[in-house]
């Protein structure tokens, strides 16, 4: 299902969308997916993927502001347990 005014909601009004159960949190995921998708073989700026994981996060209970809302990580002073982590750096992705 496309979210066509995606684009144009902040945060705030995504999490409102799934507070008020007119939008999953996975169907949130799931749009931005696609999205990703579809511009990130131009921006090259999604380098680790984690469509999975942000699916099983999705379908669990969530609470708090931004509930549901996806996001993304950057790759530098952040990490994931479990989730492989290069810092931006080429010779530790190789690693």
């Amino acid at each position: 299902m496309a979210i066509s005014e995606y684009a144009d909601l902040d945060g705030l009004a995504l999490a409102a969308l799934v507070r008020e159960r007119k939008v999953s949190a996975l169907e949130l995921v799931d749009e931005a997916i696609a999205r990703i998708e579809a511009l990130n073989p131009r921006l090259n700026a999604i380098v680790y993927p984690m469509y999975e994981h942000a699916r099983k996060l999705a379908a669990q209970p969530h609470s708090g502001t931004f509930a549901g809302v996806p996001f993304l990580l950057k790759d530098l002073l952040s990490t994931i347990a479990g989730e492989p982590t290069a810092g931006g750096n080429r010779v530790l992705a190789a690693m």
